[in-house]
């Protein structure tokens, strides 16, 4: 592992936590070979004074729609159990009435035109209640017109996927993902002797505690801990074997996760013309991107709680940074602490490979 040529992006997240503007971070920097950098900053958990670890497990948030929800679905459609432009309708008939236009591919893409999210917690919905209260909605505008990235999206994937599987998608990503990368700190619901390693989340009037250890999307801890959208908990480790089966066009060494066809075909422009360059799932370089002025490439996704993963074929490498943002509220501009640290990446390897 090459730790001392990026010293300056340690500062810069020593200097962040110092400064209150996250209470904690763990960064890995890997290639398709091995992982180049690794540290951690901070707090777990500030107010016990729990230090962050390189194995802290955090809450990815929306990382969960990349990370179990979306190889699911490719998963699906490689043994041809699905076709990404079928109507969701195939699958959950309740949509066939208001929704028959809206594809697998719309929702993958954030341009099915459904809102950004229901309150499901609120209402006091039952699990079984989702599909039938998105199924009634007016409000949707026309698909392929505009990207709205919506949670309503990756939940209804969520149940596509449960519904050809017949398991729930937390037993099939554990069986299809995590168990064949060896993704052993990778799960929704972590179990409660891992607490003591689990970044901490924000504090909730609900409970007058930090969220700890628990899921801190209120959706899906209103469903029980697992969802399309959110719920799954991870660390940078097990986060940078997945980056390097993406960069090496789904080889893990053991085999294929997936087949090179379909990580290109998440990585196409799906959007263009509209407002934000979207993939299957991914977000895509453009400039009001997180990836930072110097990674003009790659693909990407972030997570509410404070967690991103960016990968770059060109430069072969990927940035997971992992923070708990949400520990402190929700006022840190993280996008932009994001785009200083893989700046700082970018001219570091660039001066690594002047050398």
């Amino acid at each position: 592992m090459v730790q001392k040529n990026f010293q300056r992006v340690a500062e810069v997240l020593e200097e962040a936590v110092l400064n209150r503007h996250i209470p904690g971070a763990v960064i890995a920097i890997t290639t398709s070979d091995e992982t180049i950098y690794k540290g951690a900053f901070g707090y777990a958990h500030e107010t016990k004074q729990i230090q962050m670890k390189k194995d802290t497990i955090f809450d990815l948030a929306s990382l969960t729609k990349v990370t179990s929800t979306l190889p699911a679905i490719m998963q699906l459609q490689e043994k041809g159990l699905l076709d990404i432009d079928d109507s969701v309708s195939l699958y959950l008939p309740q949509l066939e009435i208001n929704h028959h236009e809206v594809t697998i591919k719309h929702l993958l893409t954030h341009t099915s035109g459904f809102r950004p999210d229901i309150k499901f917690y609120r209402l006091n919905a039952k699990r079984d209640e989702v599909v039938d209260l998105i199924s009634n909605l007016g409000d949707r505008k026309p698909v392929e017109t505009e990207v709205i990235y919506s949670d309503l999206n990756f939940i209804l994937l969520g149940k596509i996927v449960e519904q050809i599987v017949q398991l729930p998608l937390d037993v099939y990503t554990a069986k299809s993902i995590y168990e064949p990368l060896e993704m052993n700190d990778t799960y929704f619901n972590p179990p409660e002797s891992k607490k003591n390693r689990i970044a901490a989340t924000e504090f909730m009037d609900s409970i007058q505690d930090f969220q700890w250890g628990k899921v801190h999307d209120e959706n899906t801890f209103h469903f029980g801990g697992v969802s399309g959208h959110a719920g799954l908990f991870s660390t940078a480790e097990d986060l940078t074997k997945y980056a390097r089966m993406l960069l090496n066009g789904g080889d893990f060494g053991k085999g294929n996760l997936l087949s090179a066809t379909s990580i290109e075909l998440t990585k196409k422009s799906f959007t263009k013309g509209l407002n934000l360059n979207r993939g299957l799932g991914w977000q895509l370089y453009d400039p009001s991107s997180f990836s930072g002025q110097f990674f003009q490439d790659g693909f990407g996704h972030t997570g509410f709680t404070g967690t991103s993963i960016w990968n770059s074929p060109k430069r072969d490498v990927a940035i997971i940074f992992l923070t708990n943002r949400v520990h402190f509220g929700r006022s840190t501009n993280i996008h932009r602490l994001r785009k200083i640290i893989h700046n700082l990446v970018s001219i570091t390897m660039d001066g690594a490979t002047r050398r």
